[in-house]
């Protein structure tokens, strides 16, 4: 929306009585004489004889410059303006409607057909540019003057021309309107071809000449009618002047029209803005086609995960490694146990899926739905770390390598090894995919590998104890009594009891690890397919801004309680 036109609305508002600025717009090479010729037509006073403006007015347009006609004496001294030459005029037309016409050029060229849309020509045509005088360095500037109404003018074949690009809004608007001049003679009195063609043709030389007629003797007047009504240019100062009940409605019509008009530009620009910033925001994110193909290649990755948790795991609780930690093989090689449980969660646990996850990360960051941070924000990374662990590796910042020693560089920092040791993460370890799957194993072999581990040895430990105690008691029995029956009796007794305790028991820990290893997979794998669906459907968009929006909604409401108050005015 132009702020000169808003301005203009403005000082109008402030009278009662305000004064209405018409434009007369000249089109193409013979534009400004044209809209001299017609100016003076339309503003001269029959009953007087030639006035010296008039002349003054059709050589003024050999300078190019515009043109102001206000009501007043000639000899009225008006302060001239480097932009735009004021001349008074003691016009009755003028007095009479309250109106000053602006006498200025509309330039065109080929291109306004095609690279200039309807909006932006009719801000053109309500807001002339007027030019400035041109500097030392011969650069022009341009000033826009708002009008009220403007009418453009063309004259002859090469105004009919630069008439024909003009879009159609030109003749139907209520602020703006055009003139075609071309010879229309009529003897009769009825309308010719070329009338009937376009109401917009004028002849504004069939004006002049009866003006002039009419001036010569007032017998002519039935000529001077006929001549004038043909040339329908009276049809132009009736629309230049507006209808003449507009005064008794409180405000000149006008001024309503300009307001209206103001205000659709308002909502037009408001609704632009929107489309153009959502317009901008929907190229900018990625598309829904793009979306759908990597959401099905989540699914295939999530069944091939789940189909890999099932089948690699299974098959490394059935192989030589796990049979290692057999019950009967606790008796002389119980190390084999934290051994063979870590090397089923390094070599079977996810291992595929989480390399196929590396691909599918790697395809989401390329399709721009997330940047390796975010997708890196899986849950189980921060159910690993402690409170006080992530919070100094946030603020934690290794040293300059430029100022590190050799022996500094070797050495482990506090911080990492502190980390080591009571989560078992590498904190160096940082792909850009969701490690999800890999601090979840590091997270297991830190403390259920451990775990596991320390109950071997306590079973173990349990059944040594039975068994010793059991056979010191049957040595008793039999240094006692000299049974030896008795005595070997109650020894294998507590040796057979306490093997097939630790048989039982430690079965059922080995099935409790291999159900954990599964859960922890199943829920593992749910938590990543999660996250990857939630970047595939909400990653990637741009959305416009919530301060827009509201700003938006704010000057919509300002524009209807001004079309409001416009409404109340009779």
């Amino acid at each position: 929306m132009d702020l000169s036109r808003l301005q203009l609305a403005a000082r109008s508002l402030e009278s009662e009585t305000p004064v209405v600025r018409v434009a007369l717009l000249g089109l193409g090479s013979n534009g400004a004489l044209a809209a001299r010729k017609l100016a003076r037509v339309m503003l001269s006073d029959a009953l007087s004889d030639e006035q010296a403006w008039e002349q003054k007015l059709l050589q003024s347009s050999r300078d190019g410059k515009s043109l102001l006609l206000r009501y007043g004496d000639e000899e009225d001294v008006v302060q001239q303006s480097a932009l735009v030459q004021t001349l008074h005029i003691p016009s009755p037309y003028l007095k009479r409607h309250n109106l000053e016409v602006l006498v200025t050029t509309l330039n065109t060229d080929a291109r306004s057909a095609h690279q200039v849309s309807d909006a932006e020509l009719e801000e053109a045509i309500l807001v002339p540019s007027l030019s400035t005088p041109s500097s030392a360095g011969g650069r022009v500037g341009f000033v826009r003057y708002p009008v009220h109404k403007a009418l453009v003018v063309a004259e002859g074949i090469t105004g009919a021309i630069e008439y024909g690009r003009l879009p159609r809004f030109i003749d139907r608007a209520h602020l703006i309107n055009a003139a075609l001049s071309l010879p229309l003679r009529s003897s009769t009195g009825v309308n010719s071809a070329e009338q009937a063609v376009s109401d917009n043709v004028v002849d504004v030389d069939l004006a002049t000449h009866a003006l002039d007629l009419f001036r010569t003797s007032r017998a002519n007047g039935a000529q001077f009618s006929d001549e004038w009504q043909t040339s329908r240019v009276p049809a132009l100062s009736e629309w230049m002047a507006g209808p003449k009940e507009a005064a008794m409605n409180g405000m000149n019509l006008a001024v309503r029209q300009l307001l209206n008009s103001t205000l659709l530009n308002a909502t037009s620009s408001i609704e632009r803005s929107e489309s153009e910033q959502t317009t901008a925001a929907t190229s900018a994110s990625v598309s829904d086609a793009k979306r759908n193909n990597l959401s099905t290649e989540v699914s295939s990755w999530s069944s091939d995960a789940h189909r890999d948790l099932q089948f690699n795991l299974s098959t490394g609780l059935a192989s030589r490694n796990w049979r290692r930690t057999a019950w009967w093989r606790l008796l002389w090689r119980i190390d084999d146990v934290s051994v063979s449980a870590s090397d089923i969660l390094r070599l079977s646990w996810l291992t595929e899926a989480e390399q196929s996850l590396a691909y599918i990360s790697g395809r989401i960051a390329e399709a721009g739905l997330a940047t390796p941070d975010e997708l890196k924000e899986a849950g189980a990374s921060q159910r690993v770390f402690q409170k006080g662990i992530e919070a100094e590796m946030q603020t934690w910042e290794p040293q300059a390598a430029s100022v590190m020693t050799p022996a500094e560089l070797l050495q482990t920092p506090t911080l990492l090894t502190r980390l080591q040791q009571q989560s078992g993460v590498n904190a160096l370890f940082d792909p850009p995919w969701p490690q999800t799957i890999h601090l979840s194993r590091q997270q297991m072999l830190h403390t259920l590998v451990p775990s596991f581990h320390r109950r071997a040895q306590a079973l173990l430990l349990s059944t040594l104890t039975t068994t010793g105690g059991t056979a010191a008691l049957g040595a008793w029995i039999f240094v006692a009594f000299a049974d030896m029956y008795a005595g070997g009796a109650v020894a294998a007794l507590g040796l057979v009891w306490s093997v097939r305790r630790l048989q039982k028991l430690w079965g059922k820990e080995r099935e409790g690890f291999a159900v954990t290893c599964r859960e922890d997979g199943r829920r593992v794998l749910a938590e990543v397919e999660t996250h990857l669906r939630r970047i595939v459907k909400e990653g990637g968009r741009v959305s416009v801004r919530e301060d827009d929006v509201k700003g938006w909604q704010e000057a919509r409401g300002v524009v209807e309680r001004c079309r409001e108050a416009l409404e109340e005015i009779k």
